[in-house]
């Protein structure tokens, strides 16, 4: 079912905000919290250790503790509430934060922003409906002076379950705006979460904080705090947090002047070399400057002044053609676009102090509205606007067009990007369950699995569609993206040479069976819900042709695969897991090529069959 609403996306935030916010991680210069030891931390238990890492799969609800450095460890059992939080020395205001973090079956933790702000972690696995407790969601505040029922208030749901099974590491990332003080200390701005992304999946935005979540450090509030780990509900393993302070940043223009041209140039040096209608001087960048809607030009000249000498990050949005120099040298380049377009970006290194600036745009066009942003930042500040309000039109985010699995699974053929390489023949197939998948027909091969929602299709079918591609809704995991037959094991090519696709058949549950062809073994290709919503069964059978030692079957591929025993592997540092069937196990191995390790199994009785879980 194709379903067309508000984009997730579409919070009314002034231009320059939602460029900081969503595109703005190349901007971070990040700092790692070190866990050589514990000594970035402020120690109150003893619950708390430095460990090499975990292991555990999803059916253990206590970590197998590997020695070394780099992960962070809650060592605390099951029901044990007597573990004492942890506070970082580090306090912060506005920041950046990012961090894997991984917990056993049942567990139940916390990140507390400054000490005061909660966002939950907790073993979701499964939870089609995200509660106030669940991963990812903002915890509620708490009064105890209320009855019963009404105790927990302004807690904030995930906007959906993006997490992963237990013993599994999942990944979040989160924009925190301190709340603000005048001078007397009086609070004239709550907190904020800007954003949330749990996974790879945006669950909050803009969320405004009145006040500490339950079970805080502090019930005051305050411009700087601590981030602080819960430490007395369940145990959990932290790794690679690092971050970056958001501070402000003091960028001016000053004697600023503007030349306006009117006209159909045909560059802007032809513009340029007109006589000016009107000119003089203005403190912003200004597209209102102009009298006319269409068919003419700006320039502006004046100095840009920054702070401190680093790299200094320009976007720019306005509808014809346009650039931006300083110092003489292109810091966007001259280029066509138009506003709806995405944003043009460039950057400069500069010294501290005063440069010479130059911005120009010539509107030869007349199908778009007129307009002119220009945004600047430097890693680990936040964007500053070099235009007015006034000067871009009020911008529309384009619709989520999405394709919904309500009631029975859902198939949509698409171009999708892996990396970057476009697929043409690619099918996503969502199922009433919420267990996702996109496979390539001309290879066989499974590209990747997603829960929750189903595709993404705005770039289908918004306006012309020209991408033609779609995206999943969920947090994927990508797959070895290669075909699963193995025609010759010393070399473990994709032997997709031979491959010759025959399209696919319904079975019972409206799921597609794919079929395939390889010499003369007749392939099909089978793939359903595991456990409803907890993984990917996946079922090839075989018939005809030569089945021989010669012949595998590729299951999984990564970096590093352990086996964990009884059929069970975990793949790429336990970023999913693979089961296989106990017919298919005893003929499993993992072998080493081409500098990654392929868990295969031999062509057995016909058949081979496992599960991937995550």
């Amino acid at each position: 079912m194709i379903n067309l609403k508000n984009s997730l996306l579409a919070i009314t935030l002034i231009f320059f905000i939602s460029i900081d916010t969503g595109a703005q991680n190349k901007n971070y210069r990040l700092t790692d919290l070190s866990l050589n030891d514990l000594s970035a931390f402020d120690i109150k238990g003893t619950n708390w250790t430095i460990a090499g890492g975990i292991k555990a799969d999803y059916r253990d609800s206590v970590f197998t503790i590997v020695t070394g450095k780099a992960v962070l460890l809650n060592n605390i059992k099951p029901g044990d509430h007597t573990g004492k939080n942890l506070l970082t020395n580090l306090k912060h205001g506005d920041i950046y934060l990012e961090l894997d973090y991984n917990m056993p079956r049942g567990s139940n933790s916390g990140i507390y922003f400054q000490g005061r702000y909660e966002v939950q972690l907790f073993d979701s696995w499964g939870v089609a409906h995200p509660r106030v407790f669940d991963n990812g969601s903002i915890y509620e505040r708490w009064d105890e002076s209320k009855p019963e029922g009404q105790k927990g208030f302004e807690g904030h749901p995930a906007l959906k379950n993006a997490s992963f099974a237990p013993g599994i590491w999942q990944h979040l990332e989160v924009l925190f705006q301190a709340p603000r003080f005048d001078a007397g200390g009086k609070k004239i701005s709550d907190a904020r979460f800007l954003f949330v992304k749990l996974n790879g999946v945006i669950i909050h935005e803009n969320i405004i904080l009145h006040g500490p979540t339950r079970a805080a450090a502090f019930n005051d509030e305050a411009a700087q705090g601590p981030i602080m780990i819960q430490g007395d509900h369940g145990m959990v393993a932290l790794r690679n947090i690092r971050y970056a302070p958001q501070n402000e940043l003091k960028v001016t223009l000053t004697d600023l002047n503007y030349k306006y041209y009117e006209g159909k140039f045909e560059n802007e040096t032809k513009a340029f070399a007109s006589k000016p209608l009107r000119e003089g001087k203005t403190a912003f960048l200004d597209s209102r400057l102009a009298d006319a809607r269409n068919e003419y030009a700006l320039l502006f000249e004046g100095k840009i002044n920054v702070p401190e000498q680093d790299t200094y990050f320009f976007t720019m949005l306005f509808s014809g053609e346009g650039g931006i120099e300083i110092d003489g040298k292109t810091v966007i380049a001259k280029k066509w676009t138009w506003i709806g377009a995405d944003a043009l970006t460039g950057s400069a290194e500069l010294s501290a102090g005063a440069h010479n600036f130059k911005v120009w745009y010539n509107k030869q066009i007349n199908w778009t509205p007129p307009g002119l942003s220009l945004v600047v930042q430097k890693p680990n500040t936040k964007a500053v606007a070099l235009h007015t309000t006034a000067s871009m039109p009020e911008r529309v985010n384009a619709p989520l067009i999405d394709v919904e699995s309500l009631k029975e699974p859902e198939m949509v053929r698409s171009f999708q990007y892996r990396g970057t390489k476009k697929l043409t023949h690619v099918i996503s197939v969502g199922g009433p369950t919420g267990v996702n998948y996109s496979y390539n027909l001309l290879q066989g091969a499974l590209l990747q699995a997603w829960k929750g929602d189903f595709l993404n299709v705005t770039e289908m079918w918004y306006q012309r569609g020209e991408p033609q591609t779609s995206e999943p809704l969920g947090a994927p995991i990508v797959l070895s993206g290669r075909c699963p037959v193995i025609t010759d094991a010393a070399s473990i090519t994709d032997s997709v040479a031979a491959y010759h696709y025959k399209g696919y058949r319904m079975d019972a549950l409206r799921y597609p069976v794919f079929l395939y062809e390889m010499n003369s073994l007749k392939v099909e290709d089978a793939l359903q819900p595991w456990e409803n919503n907890k993984g990917l069964d996946r079922s090839i059978t075989f018939s005809g042709g030569n089945v021989d030692s010669k012949i595998n079957f590729r299951i999984a591929e990564g970096n590093k695969i352990t086996s964990l025993g009884n059929g069970l592997y975990s793949v790429d540092d336990q970023t999913y897991y693979i089961r296989i069937n106990s017919a298919n196990a005893a003929q499993a191995s993992v072998i080493t090529a081409s500098n990654q390790q392929v868990l295969i199994t031999g062509a057995g009785a016909g058949s081979i069959r496992y599960s991937i879980i995550w």
